[in-house]
């Protein structure tokens, strides 16, 4: 028989040779996981105005799976979510990015952020949005960057560019930061265009006076609008649909120079190194199905971009711009931070 001494060397070499099995197993588990793309967890990056019903309804799509746990992941503010994005480029945190927009589109192809993928429910989607044909960049909403009144508090709104740097709006203005706001960026090019890159900055000149606040991101500056600090703010041509349709409510309205907004389309994508790959796959098929684009217009306050969604009457009721305008993508990549630059120095 053995002795005591013997017994218990034994049991501990049983034992560790137990751990080393257990470990190599998980180990191959966790090796067949990478190659074919299955982890237990999907990593989604956001802005803060993401909806909570968006997010719930993504939740919903993969609650059964038992085996999947879902993380959304907020930033502040459209400018933050890109960067972040951009530092973690090489090795992606988030599988799947959700918010950036057009304007960010050429920075996201040239450093190959996102990998292409084209979901199910492709040709539903509105061809004029589709604006990234290697499918890298999928688009999941859109509307136009312009600015909102508040008709109650304002009876005589600006009727053009000239007239909203009319001293009799001074400090009456709610705007975004270019530099970390999508519609604040958007608006930005919208007088770019409007102006012309030698005359932008002499506009803003004559606009800063009448400019009560500019916020780091639409929530925080949409929200002071509706609390009454000031009559006008930059938004989108889709935000008086909401007061009409939750608050019954006309008296929030859209102001178009010459019929004319600034396009905004917001685009979805899965990281290109996405540790769960399967899942992100699955979230983009989602994002575009109808059941979540007919979430679209009444959560996130946009146009949804498939053509079978289904559209509220206040969307309609509401009116949008005759003339969309838009800049191209790989100008606004190469110019950009100029133009900021410039902005920023005047508005100090």
């Amino acid at each position: 028989m053995l002795g005591k001494k013997a017994r218990t060397a034994l049991f501990l070499l049983l034992l560790i040779c137990i751990v080393v099995l257990l470990g190599f197993g998980g180990q191959e588990q966790k090796l067949k996981n990478e190659e074919s793309g299955q982890y237990d967890k999907l990593t989604i990056y956001s802005y803060d105005a993401f909806p909570e019903a968006l997010e719930e309804s993504i939740r919903n799509h993969f609650a059964g799976d038992e085996t999947l746990s879902v993380e959304l992941i907020r930033f502040e503010d459209t400018g933050g979510l890109f960067n972040q994005v951009y530092l973690e480029r090489m090795e992606p945190v988030a599988d799947v990015v959700i918010g950036l927009d057009n304007t960010y589109l050429s920075r996201i192809l040239e450093e190959e952020i996102f990998q292409p993928y084209e979901p199910a429910d492709l040709d539903l989607i509105n061809p004029g949005l589709l604006v990234d044909g290697g499918y890298r960049a999928i688009p999941f909403d859109y509307g136009s960057v312009t600015l909102n009144y508040d008709s109650e508090l304002l009876e005589s709104p600006p009727e053009s560019w000239d007239d909203l740097v009319d001293p009799r709006f001074k400090g009456q203005i709610i705007l975004m930061n270019p530099a970390t706001s999508s519609p604040g960026r958007n608006f930005l090019l919208f007088t770019i265009v409007e102006f012309g890159e030698d005359k932008y900055l002499e506009f803003w000149k004559n606009l800063k006076p009448n400019i009560l606040t500019v916020t780091a991101g639409w929530s925080e500056g949409y929200g002071l609008y509706t609390q009454g600090e000031a009559p006008i703010v930059l938004s989108y041509d889709t935000s008086p649909a909401y007061h009409l349709h939750y608050e019954k409510t006309d008296r929030y309205k859209n102001i178009f120079f010459e019929g004319k907004a600034y396009a905004q389309i917001e685009i979805a994508g899965i990281t290109n190194g996405a540790k769960n790959v399967n899942a992100a796959r699955m979230c983009i098929d989602f994002i575009v199905s109808k059941t979540f684009q007919d979430l679209i217009p009444l959560n996130q306050i946009m146009y949804p971009v498939r053509s079978d969604a289904e559209l509220p009457d206040a969307f309609i009721q509401s009116g949008s711009a005759e003339i969309i305008v838009n800049m191209n993508e790989k100008t606004v990549a190469e110019r950009f931070d100029g133009w900021l630059r410039g902005w920023e120095a005047v508005m100090r």
